[in-house]
């Protein structure tokens, strides 16, 4: 009796925090993505100005490394921007609430 109490406020929990993150991410996930790709053209734009005046050939290759940080970085940001909100759906699929 004890355990299907704990189980069942567990549980409780657990929804009241996955509709709350749901919540969350539907406010803000516009804004996200918005912020996100302005930090990509900033930093687009800097490492460009900084491969416009490289003179020397070490800068270019540290320019080079720079935009290769950059698409990994993109990268890295795509892949965690799609998978957020299927991490979502399936932690709400196991606790049992339709999001």
């Amino acid at each position: 009796m004890m355990n299907n109490l704990m189980a069942a406020t567990l549980n409780d929990s657990l929804a009241q925090i996955v509709t709350n993150i749901s919540t969350l991410m539907d406010s803000f996930w516009i804004y996200i993505i918005l912020a996100l790709a302005a930090v990509v053209v900033v930093w687009g734009a800097y490492i460009g100005i900084r491969i416009a005046i490289a003179h020397r050939n070490e800068e270019k290759i540290n320019a080079r490394d720079m935009v290769k940080n950059l698409i990994i970085g993109i990268i890295i940001i795509f892949v965690v921007a799609m998978g957020a909100p299927l991490l979502i759906e399936g932690l709400s699929a196991w606790v049992g609430i339709t999001a």
